[in-house]
């Protein structure tokens, strides 16, 4: 292959390029005006091997002159001038001449073309440089030879051109025209450019087609003439040879005919595609080049015999199917081998309906014989088909096939059935499922024809799946009768019978037609003699519009189940339904998923429940109507402007799939499930048009039940089942254990009666007479009965009222808790245990809150201690208390005397209402121990339940013996710690130097502070030590001056006093500065523990409690007066 670099800017080919050489000629050199390029020389070479200058001087010189002026006469401009030169290896020593040859003739005849003048080494001397040379040399001639063919057919495509334009002169020929554009093509092909050659012979079939057009508007040429005359040759293309010599002397005799110009026009074409390995645009162009060719043929009014362009046409496609059949065995691609499938299966088709027609004229076809007429017409078809090629022995040419079918019935139904099952075949390949089809029927045809009806019924069914599915009704219901007729040639009385059910529900068909094969499954179903009834499919007569189950609120166990179905008949009379069920089975509860790592509980599984479905529920889902989620993709150039705007799917998955071919498959027959669990009805008359009917069943087992298939019974003989219905209706059959919840008006209370409320829901269980609760409460806790005169206890009985299934009953419930020894809100829990008499026994949590917190204080007033000890209404139910209580079993010498008055206005409390109840904490004199001091407090209280227990009574003469019977007692428990007081602090306000009597605003004052020790510290060891802090006030009414702190010891005084400055900053009645006593911890000294924690090294206070430390001047107050005015100067 060599790269061929062409003027005029086009494109880089790579090119085959070979030659041969042939002697010099003037009878060859190619005359004025004769632009043939076959077998015309391109190039030219004068060949010498003088290598003395003064014989080339003497003879060559003039020799070569004259070839160039012979050249040169017939505008010959490719040549060149090659020098063979000998080389004596012996002679080296000799001196080389000043001028050679090789310079002599470039200086005399290439001066300006050094290129066109080569020398190379006679390979006898040296072969090393001989093959170097040599190599040059075709090199060269090569380039230069590319050059030539680059000058030549740019000449030639303008004398082509020239010639094109020129085409509506009266003398212009296409015939010639085309001979002379075809030589460009062989030369291209020749360079091995297939694809360029292509075009070529595109240019010349679209011109002749815009020749025959122009024909049918009135424009006619001389030389299209020629082509209109009789047909007596029909042979078809061969693509066997690479040209057809043959017919292409008849268009250089302008004797062809159309058919012989469009056969070797579509060769040559089919030679260059084959070449380019394209087979499948072979078999792409030939279906278009057969019916142009037949378009033309009418356009030109072309005389042909009967049967001959069917003959032409079938000998066509079968050839091109021989062609793209061997070049199949070269391609490796599978997507190619799809392509060409593709465009074969209508050739196949092509070759199929042709040969049928050829079958019909000729009577060859089941249940026709041929007359005298057809067999002379068979007679002269062969003879205008002409005679074969030879082929390999054992292979027959198509030619050889279509003789052989035309001259017997066999060999014709061999090839017919042959050719229709490849063309079905690849049809089916290719998923052209309805062309395949429509074969299928046709083949149908030809079998009943034959007399084979099985075969005729099973393509027949195939094409009446495709119809149904695809909504073909028109289609659908005449293949339905061609089935029936079918059926009833094969004497089958059932598949007669549900063929005649089903055209007899077809709208699409005439009333006539309908009633017709009505009274057909009437009468023929009376002939089945099986006890079974004939199963048929629903759908073919019914359709279902809706489903209900039919329940009050939900379906209980030993009831009755009610389906109610609508149903459109599509029978034109009305049918008597012997028996309409449903099949129903039971599903099993799937079982729960695995618990999670992490999660507290296994998710429990649900079954989705159905009641209701109509027929807009039960089309099947078509993935085709599927919303595809694309959005707006916007693409800018540099400079901001739109480029380019598309919308992309967001998943990048192919969203169309290969079509599943289980779709195309034949349907397997419906079976019947399992009815035996169906529900049913009794006989009803089924009339056209919607009908409604209810199935009945008594279920006695729980669970979950689904839908399955329904059954039609006509006339007791026929069965119309449908498939499992989709979607199913889904219900369930409950038995459902009774429910105990408790209802409570408000929070439950302790201490307190409370009323509750049982509310039991039967479920599916019908409660009788005798049946019994036993209630059992946990410990501190008793129940009784409302209206019951027995007292409450922690075990009760209690009979239950007669119940219907799924009704609730209430027991009505009186409890109390008891109230143990608590100051605190957090509520108590108590159980209820119920023995169900079901057998189940439930656990009921009970929490009651207490009605009632208290909270106790300690007051100081010097030695004296005080206790206040308040209590605090939790519940909107009003409590009065009496008879607070306060004792001690601590072993002191201690008493509480009560503060709180005996007689007087009742106590009510309420929710967040405070009761203070006080006393004096007496200690002996000569108690010294300050231990704890535990004791118990007690109040008394009952509830008030109306306005008449709450008028005041002081005497609590009113309805006295009610509230002893419903008193109950509040206790609860505090602990007394560091009560003893210890230290008392008093501090005074006057006013500094001669300030006068009064303290004035502004003016420095001094604080007097006086600590006083009233009883030994409870630690002797180390001695006390106390730390006194004066209290910046929030109020800015003091500034203190000064220290603020300071540390007093009284170990050997029991008082020490101090003076602080501090100053009012505002006038008025003012408090005394708040002062803080602390105990001061000093820093240890001890050093011998060096593992002492840092803490522990440092000094700290340590707070007093509150009964340790009296301040006696907490709540005094001084006067303070204006700030003194200033003197005027």
């Amino acid at each position: 292959m060599v790269e061929w670099r062409r003027s005029f800017s086009r494109p880089i080919k790579q090119v085959r390029l070979g030659a041969n050489f042939v002697p010099f000629s003037k009878d060859v050199l190619p005359a004025e005006k004769d632009w043939h390029l076959i077998k015309q020389p391109i190039f030219h070479i004068y060949w010498s091997e003088c290598s003395d200058v003064d014989t080339y001087k003497a003879s060559i010189k003039d020799d070569i002159d004259s070839w160039l002026k012979t050249l040169l006469q017939y505008h010959i401009q490719d040549w060149m001038i090659v020098l063979v030169e000998t080389y004596d290896i012996k002679k080296t020593n000799k001196l080389l001449p000043r001028t050679t040859v090789l310079d002599k003739i470039r200086s005399d005849f290439a001066s300006k073309n050094g290129d066109r003048c080569f020398s190379v080494i006679n390979s006898v001397k040296s072969e090393m440089r001989s093959a170097e040379s040599w190599r040059g040399l075709v090199n060269r001639m090569r380039q230069l030879m590319l050059m030539a063919y680059d000058k030549t057919l740019s000449r030639f495509e303008d004398v082509i051109r020239e010639q094109k334009e020129n085409r509506n002169h009266p003398t212009w020929n296409f015939c010639h025209f085309f001979l002379l554009q075809e030589e460009l093509a062989f030369v291209l092909q020749m360079l091995g450019l297939h694809d360029e050659a292509l075009v070529q012979y595109d240019e010349l079939d679209a011109l002749f087609t815009q020749f025959v057009l122009d024909f049918n508007l009135g424009d006619t040429p001389n030389w299209l003439n020629l082509f209109q005359t009789p047909l007596n040759n029909w042979g078809g293309v061969n693509l066997s040879n690479g040209t057809n010599h043959h017919l292409r002397y008849l268009l250089a005799e302008c004797k062809a005919s159309l058919l012989d110009l469009r056969s070797y026009l579509f060769s040559r074409q089919c030679a260059m595609l084959l070449a380019l390995n394209k087979p499948w645009e072979v078999a792409q162009r030939c279906l278009s080049f057969v019916h142009n060719t037949l378009s033309e043929l009418r356009i030109l009014e072309v005389q042909r015999p009967e049967g001959s362009i069917e003959c032409w046409s079938f000998l066509c496609a079968l050839e091109v199917l021989q062609a793209c059949q061997l070049s199949s065995y070269n391609i490796d691609n599978n997507e190619q081998l799809d392509l060409c499938s593709l465009h074969t299966a209508s050739l196949w088709a092509l070759a199929r309906d042709k040969l049928g027609d050829l079958g019909k004229l000729c009577g060859l076809m089941p249940g026709n014989e041929p007359s005298s007429e057809q067999l002379h017409t068979v007679v002269y078809l062969i003879a205008g088909m002409g005679d074969s090629e030879p082929q390999i022995e054992g292979k027959l040419t198509p030619t050889d096939k279509l003789k052989e079918a035309l001259s017997s019935k066999e060999a014709f139904k061999k090839q017919y059935l042959e050719h229709a099952e490849l063309a079905m075949g690849t049809y089916k390949h290719v998923g052209r499922i309805r062309s395949a089809r429509l074969i299928g029927k046709e083949l149908a045809q030809f079998y009943s024809e034959l007399g084979e009806n099985p075969k005729a019924v099973a393509f027949l069914l195939d094409a009446l799946k495709t119809y149904t599915d695809e909504g073909w009704r028109h289609l659908a219901a005449h293949t339905q009768l061609e089935l029936a007729q079918c059926y009833k040639r094969m004497d089958d009385v059932e598949k007669y019978t549900k063929v005649s059910a089903a055209i007899a529900s077809l709208n699409v068909l005439h009333v006539t037609v309908r009633n017709t094969y009505f009274e057909e499954m009437l009468g023929y179903m009376k002939m089945i003699s099986s006890p079974q009834p004939l199963l048929i499919e629903l759908g073919c007569a019914f359709v279902i519009l809706s489903m209900e189950v039919k329940v009050m609120d939900k379906v209980v166990q030993d009831c009755v189940v009610n389906i109610e179905i609508s149903i459109q008949s599509l029978f034109p009379r009305e049918v008597r339904c012997t028996k309409a069920s449903i099949s129903v089975e039971e599903i099993q509860k799937p079982q729960a998923l695995t618990k999670k790592k992490g999660s507290k509980t296994s998710v429990e599984p649900s079954i989705p429940l159905l009641s209701k479905c109509t027929l807009e529920d039960m089309q099947p889902f078509d993935p085709r109507l599927l919303q595809l989620e694309v959005y707006s993709y916007l693409d800018y150039k540099e400079d901001k402007s739109l480029g380019s705007a598309s919308v992309v799917h967001r998943n990048t998955k192919p969203v169309v799939r290969r079509s599943d071919s289980t779709k195309h498959r034949k349907p397997s027959v419906n079976a019947k499930g399992d009815f035996s669990k169906a529900l049913s009805c009794d006989e009803f008359i089924m009339k056209p048009g919607m009908n409604t009917f209810t199935l009945v069943r008594c279920v006695d087992q729980p669970g979950f039940y689904k839908v399955g298939q329904l059954s039609l019974v006509v006339e007791e003989k026929l069965e119309f089942l449908s498939t499992v219905l989709n979607p199913q209706l889904c219900y369930e059959v409950a038995k459902t254990q009774p429910r105990i919840t408790l209802k409570c008006g408000r929070d439950l209370l302790a201490g307190l009666i409370q009323n509750i409320e049982l509310i039991v829901t039967s479920g599916s269980i019908k409660i009788i007479k005798d049946m019994k609760f036993k209630l059992r409460t946990s410990r501190g806790l008793v129940i009784q009965v409302v209206e019951s005169e027995e007292v409450m206890c922690k075990e009760l009985e209690i009979s239950l009222p007669v119940c219907e299934p799924f009704q609730t009953m209430r027991l009505q419930l009186k409890v109390l808790a008891e109230l143990p020894p608590k100051k605190d809100t957090l509520s108590m829990e108590h159980k209820l245990n119920i023995q169900c008499p079901w057998g189940a026994e439930e656990s009921i949590p009970l929490h009651f809150g207490p009605p009632l917190m208290s909270t106790m204080k300690l007051h100081t007033a010097n030695r004296r201690k005080f206790l206040q000890i308040v209590v605090t209404g939790l519940t909107k139910q009003l409590l009065q208390l009496t008879d607070p209580e306060l004792t001690t079993v601590t072993s002191i010498d201690i008493n509480f005397q009560s503060l709180n008055p005996i007689a007087g206005q009742r106590l009510i409390i309420g929710n967040e209402v405070n009761v203070s109840f006080m006393w004096e904490l007496e200690i002996g004199k000569d108690e010294k121990s300050m231990m704890p001091i535990k004791t118990d407090f007690r109040v008394k209280y009952i509830p008030i339940n109306d306005a008449e227990e709450l008028n005041d009574d002081p005497l609590h003469l009113h309805n006295l013996q009610r509230m002893e019977k419903g008193t109950s007692v509040y206790r609860c428990n505090f602990d007394i710690i560091d009560y003893m007081t210890l230290f008392t602090v008093s501090s005074k306000v006057q006013p500094a130097g001669n300030g006068g009597e009064f303290c004035r605003a502004g003016s420095m004052c001094h604080l007097y502070l006086t600590v006083t020790r009233i009883l030994p510290s409870p630690n002797p060891n180390p001695p006390p030590q106390l730390m006194y802090e004066v209290l910046a006030d929030q109020a800015m009414l003091w500034a203190v001056c000064g220290r603020t702190a300071g540390i007093v010891s009284l170990e050997v005084l029991e008082k020490q006093s101090v003076t602080l400055d501090v100053m009012p900053l505002t006038s008025g009645y003012l408090p005394l500065p708040v002062v803080r006593l602390s105990r001061y911890i000093p820093a240890s000294e001890s050093k011998s523990d060096i593992r002492k924690s840092e803490i522990a090294s440092v000094p700290r206070l340590e707070p007093f409690s509150p009964g340790q430390v009296y301040n006696a001047s907490k709540a005094q107050q001084v006067h303070v007066l204006p700030a003194a005015p200033t003197e005027a100067n």
